[in-house]
């Protein structure tokens, strides 16, 4: 009896810590969400300075199932996750790739998107580059990418001799195979899409680097609130919501 009193006691105290996040934002009236400055179609600037995209109109259906307002907080991408563990906000929602090294330091939810990691190139100067094509210049090769981002990790992990230039933003990683100051960038297959809108010369080559899940990160001890955004995210995908989001701004939305 004593045994089943004390399961009880530690029951409803668990259930008192899980009360708290989800709690303190409603109290709060905002929710805030972490991103960087940008990376289209999830997130990005229109010409009337509003963000918009599929992770902020995302981001207002979760707000509004809460009954609060949203902010986002933009962050630098490699200090993204130390300022979720520090309270600078309370999840983020950035097309963040889950793995094993980051969920050491915080809960993801289900994933709510799949993508892939793919080598894009500048067709002016290779008429056709491969992956295996990458590994076969060795040292010579030079590979852009987005500082702490998947495409980093990637490219280190696929292409070990390759010189690696890293930059704070995918948009200036990116301008570098432009202007031939390196061969490649590695990141995204989603970014293909905007990319070539800026640069027709851009191609992507066919077979991708990694597939990866894209989750909503909170802190290890928001418990009620990653087990109600899992709620939310397996029922927007059978209302057709999340194939909703997909279609207007990944598909259908012609990014400036």
């Amino acid at each position: 009896m004593k045994k089943f009193a004390l399961v009880v006691v530690i029951f409803v105290i668990s259930l008192i810590s899980f009360a708290g996040k989800i709690e303190e934002i409603q109290k709060r009236g905002v929710l805030l969400v972490g991103q960087d400055p940008a990376y289209a179609p999830f997130y990005g600037i229109d010409e009337k300075g509003n963000r918009i995209g599929h992770d902020i109109e995302f981001a207002k259906l979760i707000g509004e199932l809460l009954g609060v307002k949203v902010e986002f907080v933009i962050t630098n991408w490699d200090g993204i996750i130390p300022a979720l563990m520090t309270n600078k906000f309370d999840i983020i929602l950035a097309a963040m790739t889950i793995t094993p090294e980051r969920a050491l330091k915080v809960n993801f939810t289900n994933p709510y998107y799949q993508t892939g990691q793919a080598l894009m190139y500048n067709s002016k100067k290779y008429t056709n580059l491969t992956i295996e094509d990458i590994k076969y210049m060795g040292e010579k090769a030079k590979i852009a990418v987005q500082l702490g981002s998947t495409g980093e990790i990637a490219a280190r992990k696929t292409f070990p001799k390759a010189k690696i230039l890293t930059f704070e933003t995918v948009d200036s990683a990116a301008y570098q195979i432009i202007t031939n100051k390196a061969d490649a960038i590695v990141f995204d297959d989603l970014y293909y899409g905007t990319l070539v809108k800026k640069y027709d010369s851009i191609k992507m080559a066919p077979t991708l680097i990694t597939k990866e899940n894209l989750g909503i990160a909170v802190k290890k001890d928001d418990l009620d609130l990653l087990l109600w955004l899992n709620t939310v995210i397996e029922c927007f995908k059978t209302d057709g919501t999340l194939d909703n989001l997909k279609q207007k701004w990944i598909i259908e939305y012609e990014w400036k």
